[in-house]
């Protein structure tokens, strides 16, 4: 079943629970009224009166039985079309037991009320338990009624056969109706309790993640920016250095970017060349964003692969700098042309997925990060730029 896909385990539970009821419950009720009463109304078909009467309502009741079994089938046998059906039900029930001859309420050729019992168990099962009392109560009464104008009530033996009766036809179809409800609450128990579970795992999963976030940024901080910032702060390295500035500007720009891979974004790799890009724009840098084509789900580690030598390139550009993200099939590309020198110790090897060149030719650097995107997919011809 399509709809199965995403649904959480404990449901599908509590879903197949109900499906195998109530196709058990179609089962018996097919069984009984086209196998046992078909039978009973042949062998008794020229004992009633008019018979003929007890056909339609028959086959009322097999319309009805037809109807019920496909909407409950469905899930779809709620409200008024329930009662409206199990009131026909018992409206030709009443119709089939006023044909039977005098002295046969209950006898070899009474069908309807038990009848009438079942298809209330079919059509009232997802109803208040009460409707199905009234139900069976009127099957009761049937009988009672076509006893007492037939002056058959008149000694014990006849109220004890009428109370026996009753028992095995209404006092069954009640017990096995609360039987499946305690089995669908049962079933409803399981997928509650699938469900918290299932919410526990994900807090804990979503728990785990945010204390291994924090430990990445906390081993980056120690083993990257805490150096740079004890230099300062020995007299080891002197903020007016070139060299110092740039290196502060590069940990400032990664930094940016660690912050940057957590956030929300409708497209991270954008967001995040942006956050590189936040510390050249504080040193008045002129930096332009272009976008060609439709990005796809970028991972973090690629992204921080694409960003890395970008990041260096705007970390030393002086005046201006051009950022061209291209997504074309089959490959994702971030280049960057600057006013800016070549970065010292970038490898350009990358992994077996990506791969970093660049070349300086006087003052202009152009570096260029790519990565093949694995899989086939669409490009779209949609292009952004934006002036920082």
């Amino acid at each position: 079943m399509n709809s199965e896909v995403g649904t959480p385990r404990g449901e599908l539970v509590a879903a197949r629970y109900t499906q195998v009821i109530s196709v058990v419950v179609v089962v018996i009720v097919v069984l009984w009224h086209f196998g046992f009463d078909a039978l009973i109304l042949m062998r008794g078909w020229s004992r009633y009166e008019p018979a003929w009467a007890t056909l339609t309502a028959w086959l009322v009741l097999s319309v009805v039985q037809l109807i019920g079994s496909i909407l409950l089938l469905r899930s779809a046998l709620r409200g008024r079309a329930a009662q409206a059906l199990a009131s026909v039900a018992v409206l030709a029930g009443a119709v089939a037991v006023a044909t039977y001859p005098p002295g046969q309420a209950i006898g070899d050729i009474s069908w309807a009320a038990n009848t009438v019992g079942w298809f209330g168990v079919l059509l009232l099962m997802q109803r208040p338990i009460h409707e199905l009392v009234v139900l069976l109560s009127c099957t009761v009464a049937m009988t009672t009624v076509a006893l007492g104008l037939s002056g058959d009530l008149d000694t014990s033996v006849a109220w004890s056969r009428l109370i026996a009766q009753s028992y095995t036809t209404a006092g069954i179809q009640l017990a096995f109706a609360l039987l499946t409800r305690q089995l669908h609450h049962a079933a409803e128990l399981t997928a509650r309790a699938a469900r918290a579970h299932a919410d526990r795992l994900a807090r804990q999963a979503a728990d785990d993640t945010r204390h291994a976030e924090r430990l990445r940024r906390y081993h980056y901080l120690r083993d990257r920016i805490a150096p740079l910032l004890r230099d300062l702060a020995e007299g080891r390295a002197h903020p007016g250095d070139d060299t110092v500035r740039r290196s502060s500007a590069i940990e400032a720009a990664r930094l940016r970017r660690l912050f940057a891979e957590t956030e929300d974004s409708a497209h991270p790799l954008l967001h995040e060349l942006r956050a590189c890009a936040d510390v050249a724009d504080r040193r008045d840098v002129d930096v332009t964003f272009v976008c060609y084509g439709e990005l796809p789900d970028v991972p973090v580690a690629v992204r921080r692969r694409l960003t890395e030598g970008p990041l260096l390139a705007l970390a030393s550009a002086e005046v201006s700098a051009r950022v061209t993200v291209v997504a074309m099939a089959g490959e994702v590309t971030v280049s960057v042309v600057a006013d800016a020198v070549a970065p010292v110790g970038l490898s350009t090897s990358g992994s077996t997925d990506t791969s970093v060149m660049f070349d300086e030719k006087e003052n202009l650097l152009w570096l260029e990060s790519r990565w093949r995107v694995p899989g086939p997919r669409s490009t779209s011809a949609s292009s952004t730029i934006t002036p920082w």
